[in-house]
């Protein structure tokens, strides 16, 4: 039997509770209070979470097809990230984040430019609350926002999965004050190259952004698993 996790019955059954459950399991994931390697157990989890075990299952396969949980023996673990699929994470994420700094550039329109702007005002003022949590939900709604002007669904869902595959990694990435900082200047030098509609600088400055993001992320030593919480710190 695994610890509570400490959150409490979610509610009643429908489908806005199942992508409750999704969203809660998803960031016990992201922020290491479900550790990679840990096995789910369905009983302990419908006991502790107060939902049957239909709505937990339909949970529990998007959270699979994300590539968060894995299938094994036992049944469903949390998926363990080894150091070349991190990297190969974060550079398809980096040349997908470019690819659509130059389509936003291209095609968004005004409104499109201000609903980005109103993402980024919404994570600088995540990044000074400091919150973990809120930063990434913040830098999520931000990549939505530049998928949506740069009308690219297709990035915005793969960036989706690829961002969720190596959460905890970027939460290693944000904890470091200097990183914090930085991060928040390339997004800043992002925006307002958007802003001048210059499509190459705007690319180099998204595939820059994940590119220091990993140089701080995969700092651990190799034989360091990369999903661990504890050199998340």
């Amino acid at each position: 039997m695994n610890a509570p996790l400490g959150i409490g019955p979610l509610g009643q059954e429908s489908a806005p509770l199942r992508r409750k459950l999704t969203a809660t399991l998803r960031r016990l994931i992201e922020t290491g209070r479900l550790p990679a390697g840990q096995r789910l157990i369905e009983k302990d989890l419908t006991a502790e979470l107060g939902v049957s075990r239909t709505v937990l299952r339909e949970a529990l396969r998007e959270l699979e097809a994300d590539g968060l949980l894995v299938a094994g023996a036992r049944g469903l673990s949390v998926a363990v990230l080894s150091r070349d699929e991190a990297e190969n994470i974060y550079a398809v994420r980096a040349a997908l984040e470019a690819l659509v700094a130059r389509q936003f550039c291209e095609r968004a329109d005004e409104e499109a430019l201000q609903a980005l702007a109103g993402a980024h005002a919404a994570l600088s003022r995540a990044y000074a609350a400091g919150a973990l949590g809120g930063i990434l939900d913040a830098k999520l709604d931000f990549y939505r926002a530049l998928c949506a002007g740069a009308a690219n669904p297709v990035a915005r869902d793969l960036l989706d999965r690829l961002n969720a595959r190596i959460s905890l990694l970027r939460a290693r990435s944000l904890a470091d004050p200097a990183r914090k900082h930085a991060s928040l200047a390339e997004i800043d030098a992002l925006v307002e190259a958007i802003g001048r509609r210059e499509g190459a600088q705007a690319a180099d400055c998204a595939g820059r952004h994940v590119a220091r993001a990993a140089q701080v992320a995969l700092g651990a030593p190799p034989s360091s698993p990369l999903n661990d919480p504890e050199t998340s710190q």
